[in-house]
């Protein structure tokens, strides 16, 4: 009709997805594989699309996705993260993450690239993979698929660009723009630890498949590992055509997450991690030199110096894991445009 559009498909996967694991010296091309995921899927997906009135669209939408393992979490061998200096070890027992999403969105817009959005979000998972301590002296972690979780929330999104000699009335602005782009999203989830995990109970390079009880290692109902329960951005961009100048001040904001999620049979709590609130500056200034044109760019990143805090808590209890300073990193830039 005029007014609503739709859109329906799907996708079909064959996949494999395979690791080999052996010591140095071993002849892998020989080697009996680690790690084997082989699935066959079918991923539908429809987006309806309603105008209501001039400016204004909503969308419903609903998709089937799958996220797959990472290699290196599939592999049973034994890995140093190289952002955490933690040691951590593969699962080649791993599945691939069924999830079913379901959303809908309200879009109004002022004009060409300026809008305002609202969206609401649900997402039904089978098996996600999450990161769990293993019990040892030194902190290690593995890879696990919890049975099945929920994750929902809402979004919001804001974008408008406003001429400043029109809106304070100032000659002297001339054609000077500022451009502010913000989003918020609230989100919540609950992780089921109602079935069956598979962990490896041999050894790195001798596997062997065990199953145990999701709720002997994972806390039901917790939130899942790495969701924060608040994103905010903000991007304020002052733009001088005439002197080709741009300058960008961005604020980012996310609240404590779980980092590693807990092991409940030997009563290890979860590592929470507090990412730095930064606010960085950006800017770019071109300009004519030497028969070409070129860009300076300064960049000033985490200006007020904010650290990284993750901690283990149990009550009043609190452990910390990792915490220093990230300090403000400063640089400079020269390129020519062409």
């Amino acid at each position: 009709t005029p007014y609503i559009r739709a859109a329906i498909g799907g996708r079909y996967e064959d996949a494999i997805q395979a690791v080999v694991v052996g010591g140095i010296d071993d002849d892998l091309s020989m080697g009996p594989v680690d790690g084997l995921i082989e699935e066959t899927d079918f991923l539908p997906a429809a987006t309806i699309t309603w105008n209501p009135v001039d400016d204004l669209q909503v969308r419903f939408g609903y998709s089937k996705t799958l996220t797959r393992p990472q290699f290196r979490e599939l592999a049973s061998a034994i890995f140093v993260n190289s952002e955490t200096d933690v040691t951590f070890i593969g699962n080649p027992f791993l599945e691939n993450a069924e999830i079913e999403n379901f959303g809908a969105r309200a879009e109004y817009y002022f004009g060409r690239s300026q809008f305002i959005t609202l969206g609401l979000f649900y997402k039904d998972m089978i098996n996600p993979v999450e990161e769990v301590i293993v019990p040892t002296e030194n902190i290690q972690t593995t890879f696990l698929n919890a049975p099945a979780a929920v994750l929902y929330g809402a979004e919001i999104e804001y974008e408008q660009t406003l001429d400043l000699e029109g809106w304070f009335g100032w000659d002297v602005l001339g054609d000077n723009e500022l451009t502010f782009k913000t989003n918020y999203t609230w989100s919540d989830s609950e992780v089921d630890a109602d079935g069956d995990v598979a962990i490896n109970i041999g050894t790195p390079l001798n596997p062997l498949r065990g199953l145990t009880d999701a709720a002997g290692r994972i806390e039901d109902g917790r939130r899942l590992q790495g969701q924060s329960e608040h994103l905010f951005n903000l991007q304020l961009i002052y733009t001088d055509t005439d002197a080709d100048l741009d300058a960008n001040i961005l604020f980012n904001y996310v609240s404590e997450r779980i980092r590693t999620a807990e092991t409940l049979a030997r009563n290890l709590p979860a590592i929470l991690e507090e990412p730095p609130t930064t606010v960085d500056l950006v800017v770019n200034k071109g300009f004519d030199a030497f028969g070409g044109e070129y860009q300076f760019t300064f960049k000033a990143q985490n200006i007020f110096g904010e650290g990284y805090d993750a901690f283990q808590q149990r009550g009043d209890q609190k452990i910390a894991v990792d915490t220093y300073d990230l300090g403000t990193v400063f640089s400079f830039g020269l390129k020519r445009t062409f």
